[in-house]
C-alpha cells in the first residue's frame, strides 16, 4: 500500500532486495499520479496497479490510466467494471486483469466457471478469482479448477483466510499465473497472505525452488 509520502527510491530499494517476479501496487491511500510516474520510471521489474478504494469509478479509471500510461504493465479492476473501463485501459497500453472476490465463501466449480465465462467475455488478458476458504476442502476446489482451467485461460485463483493458505502456495504449482505474497510479515494486504520469505519456504519444502 503507497501513499503520496511514500519513499520511492527506498521502496524499490526493499522491494527488489526480494527478487519478485511481479510486484502489485495498491493505490488505495494515493491521491497524486505525480508518484506513479516516478515508480514507473525507476522501477526495474513488471508491476500491477489496483485501486480499491471509495474514491469512485471514474477517478479510479484516471488514475489507473495514469499508472498505464507511466509504464504499468498491468492493472487489476473489479469484474463490475464497465466494458468501457476496459477499452479504455487497454488503450493506454496496460494488460487488464479482471478480478472477482467472493469474501464469504469458496463458490462450486460449476459458479466458479460462470465467473471465468463472464471475466473472458469482458475482455480480461488475466483472469482473476479469489475467494475464502471456511475449510480445508475448499482448496481442493480451487486447485481443481485451475488445474482444468489454466491451460486455457491465463487464470489467478486461490482462497483468503487461514484455510486457505495452502491455494496460495500451490495455485501456481497446478498452472496459475502466479500468487500473491507481502513483501514483509507486516504489510500482508489480505486474510492468510504470507510474505515472500514464507511463500519461498514452503516452495523450498516441497523441492520446487
Amino acid at each position: 500500500m503507497i501513499d503520496d509520502n511514500a519513499n520511492v527510491d527506498q521502496l524499490i530499494k526493499q522491494i527488489v532486495t526480494k527478487k519478485p517476479d511481479l510486484v502489485e501496487f495498491r493505490l488505495d491511500k494515493l491521491r497524486e499520479a505525480r508518484l506513479l510516474e516516478e515508480i514507473g520510471h525507476k522501477k526495474s521489474f513488471p508491476a500491477i496497479a489496483t485501486d480499491k478504494s471509495n474514491r469512485g469509478p471514474l477517478m479510479t479509471l484516471e488514475l489507473l490510466s495514469q499508472a498505464a500510461l507511466a509504464g504499468f504493465e498491468l492493472v487489476d479492476v473489479e469484474l463490475a467494471s464497465s466494458e468501457s473501463t476496459v477499452r479504455q485501459l487497454k488503450s493506454k497500453g496496460a494488460e487488464i486483469i479482471l478480478s472477482f472476490h467472493d469474501y464469504s465463501r469458496t463458490p462450486s466449480t460449476r459458479e466458479l466457471m460462470k465467473v471465468l465465462n463472464e471475466e473472458r467475455k469482458a475482455g480480461g488478458d488475466i483472469c482473476k478469482i479469489v475467494t475464502t476458504a471456511n475449510k480445508a476442502h475448499d482448496n481442493l476446489t480451487i486447485l481443481d479448477f485451475v488445474e482444468d482451467e489454466a491451460a486455457n485461460t491465463r487464470l489467478v485463483s486461490f482462497a483468503m483466510g487461514t484455510h486457505g493458505i495452502p491455494s496460495r502456495v500451490l495455485s501456481p504449482l497446478f498452472g496459475a499465473e502466479f500468487t500473491f505474497a507481502a513483501i514483509s510479515h507486516e504489510s500482508g494486504t489480505a486474510d492468510g497472505q504470507l510474505s515472500i520469505d514464507e511463500l519461498r519456504s514452503a516452495w523450498q519444502i516441497l523441492g520446487v525452488q
